[in-house]
């Protein structure tokens, strides 16, 4: 089927139609409810605005701003929000089968009872990037990909197969909502109220949920592949006998020596959640694979040439972080600040005098809304990784190669790509 043209709505119409549909809830002369179905209101404000029990069906609300307004049992099916503002926004029983609200803020929004259900009657309009990871486009699914859900109120929804990959949901109300078969691959769920909540084939594969109260769920089916929980992965570095100082001044030894004094930090499969913190150490030439960072302030710390293969680095705060040389390959990342990070090439000499260079490595590692902006990545090899919303802003990525990874919605304002290296077919931001 063809993308069907919606008729554009201006502003001062929409005013006068919610003028009329005040007038019909106060039983004022000259109401009349508010009936908009397949209508283009993109861009249009509809902030603090009562259009409680309206009829919206249909529409396009892309980049609407509806902050504060009151959408109670309203009718909202299949309606496209995305990157909408929806802060505050009271959708208490609202019909939101089959709708669009991927990229949009709702955060402290009150969605208490709203049917979020497949709607199956629903024709896409836009044709949402077929070849994207997780994406359920045309199956009439509502979509949360990506949304501010924080704090949200979704107690007793109606969500079953809603998607909310990689939505932030930190501290959500979700108590007793329908979550069946429902998609909530890399999503934040920290701290969130699941308790009584029906999770029956849902998928929660690299979400976070420390902190989160899942007394009394439906987990039959549930998918936790690499979910992020407080309970330890591997062994935790509090069983350690060792103190963190004492492990570094035998590693600080070590490198001095050249290995000939001391010994090499070993964290291969340890949960570090527990131990001091890492911001400004010196971790150079550290072992760490299948390590567990996830959460932790690492701001300023030096990792050069470390070998941090398959390891987590979820929700970290890495910012002027040195890693030059690191190796990263398939590490989750999701979430996590690099900004103005050092992970250029590391140079070495060889004892002719030739150097030679080792870039940082991020092959296959999982990177979805990462922020790398300001950092330096000469020769950074991205091959394979999954990129989703990266934020490569300002970067130097000269001669990074990019080949076979997922670029969907990354940034690349300002970054310097010459000699970069992309898949012909790749979408990317310049």
């Amino acid at each position: 089927m063809e993308d069907t043209e919606f008729q554009k709505m201006t502003q001062a119409e929409l005013n006068e139609v919610i003028r009329k549909h005040n007038n019909f809830m106060t039983a004022r002369p000259g109401g009349a409810r508010a009936v908009v179905k397949d209508k283009d209101l993109s861009g249009l404000s509809f902030v603090g605005k009562d259009l409680s029990q309206s009829d919206f069906t249909g529409c396009i609300m892309e980049n609407a701003d509806l902050t504060n307004s009151n959408f109670e049992s309203a009718t909202l099916f299949g309606c496209d929000f995305t990157n909408s503002k929806l802060n505050n926004a009271r959708m208490v029983r609202a019909d939101m089968r089959g709708a669009e609200i991927s990229q949009a803020d709702l955060s402290k929004a009150d969605m208490t009872g709203t049917d979020l259900r497949e709607g199956k009657t629903i024709v896409k309009r836009r044709v949402k990037n077929p070849e994207d990871r997780f994406d359920s486009v045309g199956t009439g699914v509502t979509q949360f990909i990506g949304s501010n859900l924080s704090d949200a109120n979704l107690n007793g929804a109606t969500a079953a197969s809603a998607d909310f990959t990689d939505a932030n949901m930190q501290g959500a109300q979700l108590q007793s909502t329908d979550l069946k078969n429902a998609m909530l691959l890399g999503a934040d769920l920290s701290k969130a109220d699941l308790s009584s909540a029906d999770l029956r084939n849902a998928d929660f594969s690299y979400a976070t949920m420390v902190g989160a109260n899942m007394k009394g769920t439906e987990k039959s089916g549930t998918t936790f592949s690499l979910t992020l929980t407080v309970e330890p992965v591997g062994k935790d570095f509090a069983e350690v006998e060792m103190t963190l100082d004492e492990l570094l001044l035998k590693h600080v030894a070590w490198v001095a020596s050249g290995g000939r004094q001391g010994g090499q930090l070993d964290l291969t499969g340890m949960d570090m959640r527990k131990a001091p913190s890492l911001a400004a150490r010196k971790l150079t030439a550290i072992k760490a694979s299948q390590a567990t960072f996830a959460e932790m302030d690492m701001r300023g710390i030096e990792m050069q040439s470390a070998h941090l293969e398959k390891s987590d680095f979820r929700k970290c705060l890495l910012q002027n972080a040195d890693m030059r040389g690191a190796s990263f390959n398939e590490a989750i990342f999701h979430r996590a600040n690099l900004s103005k990070a050092n992970l250029n090439p590391l140079i070495f000499k060889k004892p002719n005098g030739v150097e030679f260079n080792i870039p940082c490595n991020f092959e296959k590692a999982s990177l979805r809304q990462v922020v790398f902006s300001g950092a330096r990545i000469m020769e950074g090899k991205f091959m394979g990784a999954d990129l989703t919303q990266a934020d490569f802003t300002n970067c130097d990525l000269r001669k990074a190669n990019f080949t076979g990874a997922i670029l969907t919605n990354a940034k690349f304002d300002g970054a310097a790509l010459e000699g970069t290296i992309f898949d012909k077919k790749e979408r990317h931001q310049k």
